[in-house]
Formats: C-alpha cells, structure tokens, sequence
C-alpha cells in the first residue's frame, strides 16, 4: 500500500503545472497557471463525478458502420451486419414432407368417408340459397310443363283414332307427376317444420304464445348406469304381458313409476320457428298449389294458369320480403334503443369523466422568514 501511494506522488510531482514540478519552482518568472485537475482512481470516490465518456469522446461513425474498431471496450463483433453484407439470393431449400404410405391411408379411407357423409352437403361447393332454389323450382316447373304437354297429346290422339290398349291407370308421366306433388309437399313440411327450442330459466310467467310450454328440466347430469342388454329385453317383455293380460281383463294399463328422488324443475320452453333460405325460396316459387294448378292446366285454359301461377308467385315473394324487412327493421330498432340507453344512462354512470387537479405551493409562500 505504501509502495502505490509512492507511486501516486511521484506521478503527480512530474505532471505539468503541478505546485510540486521542478518546472514551477525554477520558472518563478513565469506567469501562475491553473493547477489541471486530474482523476483519482481511488475507490470512495464515485463513477457518476467522473467526465462522461460522450463529452470527452466524440460519436464514432465509423465504428458504429462496422468499417472500424469501437475504443470503448464493447468486444468485437465477429459477423457484420445483415444490412452492411450483400445478401446474395439462395435457392430455398425444399421441404421434406413426410407422406403416408399405402397401408396407413387404406386405414384411413373408411373414417374418411364417413367424415365426408357426416358434412354433407355443406362439403360441397353449392351456388347460394337463392340460386339454388331458382334452378331446382325452374327444373321443377320445366318438367311439369313437359309432362302436361305429353298427356295432352296422348289424350287428344285417342280421341281422334279409338286405339284399344291395356287398362293401365299408372304410366311414367304419371310416376313424375306424382314424384313432383310429393317433393313439393315434403319442402313444404321440412320448411314448417324447422325449429329451435329456448329455455327461460328465469321466467316464472307463462308468455303468450302458442309456442311456449313449461317442461321438465333434468339437473342431475350424472344418470344411472345402463342395465344389460339381456335385462332390457326381459323388462320390456315382462311390461309387454303384463300390458296384455290387463287389456284381455280390461284394466287400465299401468303407470310409469317416476322416482321422488328425481332432481328436476320445470323450466319454460319456447319453440321458435327458423325456415331455411332455401326451403323458404322453394316454397315460393313451387309450391303445392303449383302442383296442383299445373295437374289442371289444359289445353283451353293454360293462359289462365300460368297468369294464376304468376300471381301466386310474386304473391308469396313479395309477403316473404316485406316480413323479412320487418323483422330486420325490429332488430334495428332495438338495437339502437339499447345503444341510446347505453350511451345516455349507463356508461356516463360506469365510466365518469373526472379531473384530477393538484396544487403546486414553494416555500416563500408559506414560511414567514420574519
């Protein structure tokens, strides 16, 4: 320790206008300089009272453009930047896909298909409802008009020349024409039939309409295990006996037990009807009046039918989008009411507007120096 204070004094005694140089002692003619300030590197003092590195080190571009070593002590960088290095183009490396071999996809070829059944027809890449039912009632409508015009000629030609055939009541026309009434009133029942059941957990009231009913709602998810088979098939024959015997003595039959242990509540149900956009158009443009006026169109009235047909057509159209109108401006309107009572009453409520303010005071304000 006292071989680097020695050190330390000699150093400063040989620095240039030094009070302890030889040079200011033997120069007293010379002007007094301003003694210069050097750094100590002793441990008490700071990092932070030392000269920053920026004020005495002016910004080196060229290191910072990698063109030159940093004098700072950050280690060198062994690769040059990305941005600074030409990037030549290189062919993309072709990726390896590992493919399933012949064994493996002949095991998969049943799930397959049966996922493919299972999306059917929502797989398939199908024109939109509206297209869709345009192309099906114009087929529809073609053929009809096909088969009329073919029995009319049939009919007329044995009215001209008594040709003795077989007493036949069914032919292929009318096969199709009975194929077409059936598909007509098949839309016509899936599209009425469609629906979709809601469950009011919280309505004590009964609503008024024809749709609501109070059902029984099973709480307890986890049910009694499912006898055997065997077991099954012996209850229902025993049920089956005993259901014999008491309609051979007349006796009522017997009731189905239901346990008092049973975990249910009744809820409100109510079944809302939801047509499909393609049903809906079909039934429009062929439905099962259409059939049957097509069955009596003729050979003397057909303007008629077709005027009637028409009507009937634009009829239904026109109905169809004037309540579909409806009901989209209803949701429109109660939307916005509820956007209304949301911007004026419950966000200013939830979310208020409020200012913080703070008071900035000194000391000559409030200390009384007399």
């Amino acid at each position: 320790m006292s071989l680097r204070r020695r050190a330390h004094e000699n150093h400063a005694g040989t620095v240039p206008g030094s009070p302890r140089s030889p040079q200011s002692v033997n120069s007293a003619s010379s002007l007094p300089s301003t003694p210069r300030n050097r750094v100590s590197i002793g441990v008490y003092r700071s990092p932070a009272s030392t000269p920053s590195l920026s004020a005495s080190v002016p910004f080196d571009w060229e290191a910072a453009r990698a063109h030159a070593a940093p004098p700072y002590g950050t280690p060198l960088q062994r690769k040059a930047r990305k941005s600074m290095v030409p990037v030549t183009p290189k062919t993309p490396r072709k990726a390896l896909v590992r493919k399933k071999s012949l064994w493996q996809r002949m095991q998969d070829l049943p799930s397959s298909i049966a996922f493919h059944l299972s999306m059917f027809p929502q797989n398939l890449p199908l024109p939109s409802a509206k297209t869709s039912s345009r192309l099906i009632a114009g087929t529809m409508h073609f053929t009809h008009f096909l088969l009329r015009v073919g029995q009319y000629r049939h009919a007329s030609y044995l009215d001209d020349i008594y040709v003795e055939e077989d007493d036949t009541w069914i032919d292929w026309s009318t096969l199709f024409t009975l194929i077409l009434i059936v598909a007509a009133f098949g839309n016509a029942a899936y599209l009425f039939s469609r629906t979709r059941k809601y469950h009011f957990h919280r309505k004590q009231e009964m609503m008024s309409s024809p749709n609501a009913k109070f059902v029984s709602k099973e709480w307890d998810q986890l049910r009694a295990p499912t006898k055997a088979l065997w077991k099954r098939g012996l209850s229902v024959a025993w049920r089956l006996f005993v259901m014999t015997w008491r309609f051979l003595l007349n006796l009522s039959p017997p009731q189905t037990l239901v346990s008092p242990n049973s975990n249910s509540s009744k809820v409100q149900e109510l079944e809302v009807w939801t047509p499909g956009d393609l049903e809906l158009q079909l039934f429009s443009l062929y439905s099962p009046v259409h059939a049957f006026l097509w069955l009596a169109t003729n050979g003397s009235n057909w303007i008629m039918m077709l005027i009637s047909m028409g009507l009937l057509t634009i009829t239904l159209n026109l109905l169809i989008f004037t309540y579909k109108t409806l009901v989209r401006d209803k949701e429109f309107i109660a939307a916005e009411v509820m956007n209304e009572y949301n911007e004026g009453f419950v966000y200013p409520r939830m979310n208020p507007i409020r200012h913080d303010v703070g008071v900035m005071t000194h000391e000559s304000e409030i200390v009384n120096v007399w």
